[in-house]
């Protein structure tokens, strides 16, 4: 079943969803309209009441049914709004973990980027967002990206100075940010 003709409907009947903790759990699957009994009872005893989803490997949960993945924070906006995300969503807190309706908003990409709040993989000198190492290797830099436009925030003696500087710019610019 592919997400464009996944439904809320389709979900209820297959999972719980517990909009205050973020969390679903698997249903019991009804024993007479199964094709085999047998393993629907297996499953039942197996699964029924169980979390359903993994952690990937790139932090988000994922619940595999009808022969496909979904992001369960695609599933948590299905469900309680009827329909899927128009845009992307935000986990406002960074945990990408957090399935919590609270926690998620559709937002643009743009906004989306602006709350992000680690560093990213390829800054290996501070592992600070918003700071990096300056050329003379003296001290640390921090800039911030308004609007497509890169702005010096300044130079400082500390990479967490740095840091601190770009916090404050990011609270201040962008206006996704919820750090």
């Amino acid at each position: 079943m592919s997400s464009l003709t996944l439904t809320s409907d389709r979900v209820r009947e297959l999972l719980d969803y517990n909009s205050e903790t973020g969390i679903f759990t698997w249903k019991e699957r009804d024993i007479g309209a199964s094709a085999c009994p047998r393993t629907s009872k297996s499953w039942n005893t197996r699964y029924a009441g169980t979390t359903a989803g993994a952690r990937g490997a790139n932090g988000y949960l994922y619940i595999n049914f009808d022969g496909r993945k979904h992001l369960a924070h695609r599933v948590a906006w299905l469900v309680t709004y009827g329909r899927l995300p128009t845009l992307e969503l935000d986990h406002m807190d960074g945990d990408r973990a957090n399935n919590r309706i609270a926690n998620l908003r559709d937002v643009s990409a743009s906004e989306n980027n602006e709350n992000r709040r680690r560093a990213q993989t390829t800054n290996k000198t501070t592992g600070l967002i918003g700071a990096s190492r300056h050329s003379n290797g003296k001290g640390y830099v921090a800039q911030i990206i308004v609007k497509g436009v890169h702005k010096y925030l300044g130079y400082f003696q500390t990479a967490q100075e740095a840091h601190e500087a770009y916090v404050a710019a990011k609270r201040r610019f962008h206006r996704g940010c919820t750090i």
